[in-house]
């Protein structure tokens, strides 16, 4: 019967089907990552042109026209060109955003020729009559316009900062209290008090984040931790310890009873026993339960929209998001901060991928 069930298994109908859809599967999740990739380099005039086109206009740039400008309101000067106007030439692109004072160089006046210097405001520039230095320094900063420009117009640092610390500490701490609370209600001789615990962690679990979002900004408000990175890193620390509690509590619960014991015979307290034993034999369900919650932390967008609504403690989905308003939307900006807020999760997950899987399974199934 097994050689029987094993012969149906691999019948090539089955394994054609099965690989039509991995691939199928594989395709789906992949091509968009993709598209989003090479349509971070195409300038909003290119994307609107052919969304599906490959980067062409920041790329093809050496026989590009600039025309010299008077800085106006709005652009955003380098402090160095700020302190020292009159030393600099300002060019702005005809083709890519042209008028908006988006696509602009400056020009250090002491580098360029005569032919050049003699130019007034108004007069064009091809990209090729520049020297060697300014003319690699132009087609450079052409072609990575829209991530130089969604770091500073957007104020990505400050975001990529926040969502590190709030992924950072949030699950520091989510690792900590689950494990301490595992522990305790997994070994520890309390069986009606553990039922109770488990329970209320379980109805936490059901609680999704929408249905509370009215009532926490409130409580938050109330206590004055709105707009603070401790009220973000509490919030999420709340929200991510039953998942993580659940899988904690599974796999020390499979851990035998035996080391614990040897450990109190041997004079050990229950937190020494708890930081000797339990946490060292806990490694795989603490790189999962971390993996997990800094990814989810990382990529969440609606509690840290309401209840951090300073730019000081945005986080970078939300910067993502600012790309776009009622008016405009600065697409190439918007898509280049995807890629730098995807990219940091791509690589984790797939750097722990299988470990993921492992934590997972063995806080599933350990007995």
């Amino acid at each position: 019967m097994i050689d029987a069930y094993s012969d149906k298994k691999r019948s090539p109908l089955g394994i054609i089907i099965s690989y039509t859809v991995l691939v199928l599967w594989t395709l789906i999740t992949i091509l968009p990552l993709f598209w989003m990739g090479y349509s971070s380099l195409k300038s909003n005039e290119e994307l609107t042109r052919n969304i599906y086109a490959f980067p062409h206009d920041l790329f093809v740039n050496k026989n590009d026209e600039y025309k010299i400008i008077n800085p106006g309101l709005g652009l955003i000067l380098p402090g160095k060109v700020a302190e020292n106007q009159d030393n600099y030439m300002v060019i702005e692109s005809t083709t890519i955003s042209p008028g908006k004072q988006l696509l602009v160089h400056y020009l250090n006046k002491s580098k360029l020729p005569e032919n050049i210097l003699s130019r007034k405001t108004g007069d064009k520039i091809i990209v090729n009559e520049l020297p060697g230095n300014l003319r690699r320094m132009v087609s450079w900063r052409t072609m990575v316009f829209n991530y130089r420009e969604s770091f500073i117009r957007g104020g990505l640092s400050m975001k990529f900062i926040n969502s590190i610390i709030y992924a950072g500490v949030s699950t520091f701490l989510m690792v900590l209290l689950s494990l301490m609370i595992g522990f305790a209600i997994s070994k520890m001789p309390f069986p009606k008090t553990s039922a109770i615990v488990v329970g209320l962690i379980g109805l936490g679990y059901l609680i999704s984040t929408n249905s509370v979002i009215i009532p926490l900004f409130l409580m938050l408000t109330k206590a004055g931790l709105t707009n603070t990175r401790i009220g973000m890193i509490l919030v999420y620390t709340a929200f991510g310890i039953p998942m993580s509690v659940l899988l904690a509590a599974q796999f020390i619960k499979g851990l035998p009873d035996s080391l614990i014991e040897s450990a109190e015979i041997d004079g050990a307290t229950t937190f020494r026993a708890f930081l000797s034993i339990i946490v060292p034999m806990t490694i795989p369900v603490i790189v999962t339960i971390s993996i997990i919650n800094a990814l989810g932390i990382w990529n969440e967008f609606l509690l840290v929209l309401v209840l951090a609504s300073s730019e000081a403690t945005k986080s970078l989905p939300v910067g993502v998001y600012s790309f776009s308003s009622l008016t405009s939307t600065q697409l190439g900006w918007q898509l280049a901060a995807l890629v730098i807020a995807t990219a940091p999760t791509m690589i984790v997950y797939f750097s722990f991928n299988r470990r993921i899987t492992q934590g997972v399974v063995a806080g599933a199934v350990k007995e």
